[in-house]
């Protein structure tokens, strides 16, 4: 069932992509895949035990054991309300799309595959494996945001793609480096999570991670690339942007920044702290100064993701779980502010306030 989260995306985007289709049965098969997934999801829920902390499903094959790559999938209770959120935007996403938009059989895949990588890193329980599903999410989104998006969309989509690449270095190379440091010959995260490096290694790993991430969350000054990618994209990638996309910095966050390098990220955590306030309040300045109504949703989103970062400081049980909360709960009303920006302006031609 984890495999088939990811799977059932993948081969809706192979079938629209290879089929010669209309647009009407190419907006049905995406509907029926992610559907589907949801309904997996559902299932998945009534399944879950909700009191147990570590992983309630799991799967792991061998794949490329020269290079310590396994296909390790899990879900926990960090991951498993993403991976819902996921499916649930989503659909809500090929719902809003209109009926009459351009290239349908390239935008749906594109949204499939989109949807099907990010679930692939929630899942992927192996460093390497979740590296390969963060940096294939980054493809799909520049085709939805260059081809469909505003009249500066090349230059947005350029903007996205040249940040959230950096980000992936910046990431891969921490991975790279613990499994140096550690001597291990596996990227699995339970494996790596066993060993406890010195506090001058797990300072050294965490600031190219912590970099990358907050690239991706984005966290001041870091964020230049969202505003512009979201006022270009389309209104139904906008709601994927802001409530999916940006979860997978703050999942990264907790998940590996957190979860490998405790003690260095306790020593930082003061100063991180300071940093999310400034963001907070940075976002919450520009997004009241701004006059386009999608603007002050993206600037927004730029502090409620620095609340994410000032609850995982803390470093408490009750704080990781309101971290998770606003994960969620932003993904949810960023996507409906977006979807009600996107209505204002269809009945009005504006999104002056």
């Amino acid at each position: 069932m984890l495999s088939a989260l990811i799977l059932i995306p993948f081969l809706g985007a192979a079938i629209i992509g290879l089929l010669p289709l209309e647009g009407k049965h190419t907006r049905n098969i995406a509907l029926v895949a992610t559907i589907s997934v949801l309904a997996i999801n559902i299932f998945l829920s009534f399944q879950f035990d909700f009191q147990h902390s570590g992983l309630n499903f799991a799967q792991d094959i061998p794949w490329i054991e020269w290079i310590g790559l396994n296909y390790h999938l899990g879900i926990d209770g960090l991951s498993f309300p993403l991976v819902f959120l996921n499916s649930l935007l989503t659909l809500i996403a090929i719902i809003s799309t209109s009926t009459t938009i351009q290239r349908p059989r390239l935008y749906y895949a594109m949204v499939l595959l989109l949807s099907g990588g990010a679930a692939g890193a929630f899942l992927a329980q192996d460093l390497l494996l979740f590296f390969l599903f963060y940096e294939l999410e980054i493809v799909p989104l520049y085709f939805l945001i260059a081809i469909w998006g505003g009249a500066r969309r090349g230059y947005a989509a350029m903007k996205f793609l040249l940040y959230t690449a950096l980000s992936g270095i910046l990431v891969l190379a921490s991975f790279l480096g613990l499994v140096w440091l550690t001597g291990e010959s596996t990227f699995d995260y339970q494996v790596l999570r066993g060993h406890t490096l010195p506090l001058v290694s797990q300072l050294l790993l965490l600031a190219p991670l912590l970099i990358g991430i907050f690239i991706k969350i984005p966290i001041f000054p870091f964020h230049t690339w969202l505003p512009d990618a979201h006022v270009q994209a389309s209104t139904p990638i906008s709601v994927l942007l802001a409530g999916v996309l940006l979860k997978l910095g703050t999942y990264a966050l907790l998940r590996f920044a957190v979860g490998l390098f405790l003690e260095g990220w306790v020593y930082i955590a003061p100063w991180l702290a300071i940093l999310a306030s400034i963001s907070a309040l940075y976002g919450a300045s520009c997004a009241i100064a701004q006059t386009d109504m999608k603007k002050v949703v993206a600037y927004s989103s730029i502090a409620h993701m620095a609340y994410i970062l000032l609850a995982a400081s803390a470093t408490t049980r009750l704080s990781m779980t309101a971290a998770v909360f606003q994960m969620v709960s932003h993904g949810l009303i960023s996507a409906f502010l977006f979807l009600l920006v996107g209505m204002v302006y269809k009945k009005t031609g504006s999104r002056d306030v």
